[in-house]
């Protein structure tokens, strides 16, 4: 099970991190953004209680959202506003599980995130005790997959 970070996240994977750039970017967005920079940042909130807190997935499952982004993908919501450009093909982000991003849009890494938190609040109430499904890894990839795109948006 490799957990390991990139060195381009590790600013943002220590404890409130992200979420306090989360909270910054949500103060400064306006209209839809906001809505959902608010929900990620709850997300990850929920996310990091289970990856750093030990509380179980099965207790905040109910907690995630999808709701905005699925409102937002609805009405033909524009993700790449969030941030125009590509990710940036950081050197450390080279043979890990995130060097494939780069290149690609803002709008493919919101997708992917939501994809991944969805398909957690589909199985895991279902199949929480099949040890196939490894949970912890799941939660520690979306958070990676959130704290790329705060790199990103920085960036």
């Amino acid at each position: 099970m490799d957990l390991t970070i990139p060195s381009a996240l590790k600013s943002l994977s220590t404890a409130g991190s992200a979420t306090k750039y989360l909270t910054s970017w949500w103060r400064k967005a306006k209209g839809d953004s906001r809505s959902l920079i608010g929900e990620l940042k709850d997300n990850l909130t929920y996310l990091d209680i289970v990856a750093e807190d030990g509380v179980e997935l099965g207790d905040v499952i109910e907690k995630i959202s999808v709701t905005e982004y699925k409102r937002l993908a609805k009405e033909g919501f524009n993700f790449n506003t969030l941030k125009k450009g590509k990710i940036a093909a950081l050197p450390s982000l080279e043979g890990t599980d995130l060097a494939s991003w780069a290149g690609k849009e803002t709008e493919e890494l919101i997708e992917s995130i939501y994809d991944k938190i969805n398909d957690l609040k589909i199985r895991y109430p279902y199949v929480q005790k099949n040890n196939k499904y490894r949970w912890s890894v799941r939660v520690h990839n979306i958070r990676k997959r959130i704290w790329l795109l705060l790199m990103h948006v920085r960036g």
